[in-house]
């Protein structure tokens, strides 16, 4: 088990999972285009230190989301448009439990139990999820939705 001190949401994270290290101390499990790791900070903290590396925050985005898409559970963010940094919450982005999956490289999701789910992502990996194949698959078409919002909005503003 590799830990990273300074971890980092970048454009190659594919997911942000809660990871408990012993009792009372959480931490996250990143799955990277490259190399696995897991982090002392929460999934919600490294979701909201990438966002302040894009001069936003984690409250920002969301309040921008529920003001434009109109929606107020489990919305999807969007980290830096210009990167494709779309992120979905597998539940609401408040909970301790919550993981943030990257829409851009879920290829399929493949039901495995009534609430376990397989995330297939493009370049071969995998991961097994204890998420709802319903709900994952409804964050999916929301992401999407929300996605060609956000890029359709931009196109027009750069005639």
């Amino acid at each position: 088990m590799r830990i990273e001190e300074e971890a980092r949401v970048s454009t190659k994270t594919m997911a942000v999972l809660p990871y408990e290290f012993s009792e009372g101390i959480f931490g996250s499990y990143v799955v990277d285009q490259d190399d696995d790791f897991y982090s002392y900070s929460t999934p919600k903290q490294l979701i909201n230190e990438a966002c302040h590396y894009y001069f936003c925050s984690l409250k920002g985005r969301l309040e921008g989301t529920r003001k434009v898409f109109g929606i107020n559970r489990k919305l999807p963010i969007v980290i830096e448009p210009s990167f494709n940094m779309y992120f979905m919450p597998t539940t609401s982005p408040l909970s301790h439990d919550c993981a943030w999956i990257s829409h851009g490289y879920v290829e399929s999701l493949e039901r495995l139990s009534t609430k376990e789910t397989c995330i297939k992502f493009s370049g071969g990996k995998a991961l097994t999820v204890p998420y709802s194949y319903n709900s994952l698959n409804n964050q999916l078409f929301r992401t999407a939705q929300y996605r060609h919002m956000i890029t359709d909005r931009l196109s027009k503003t750069s005639l």
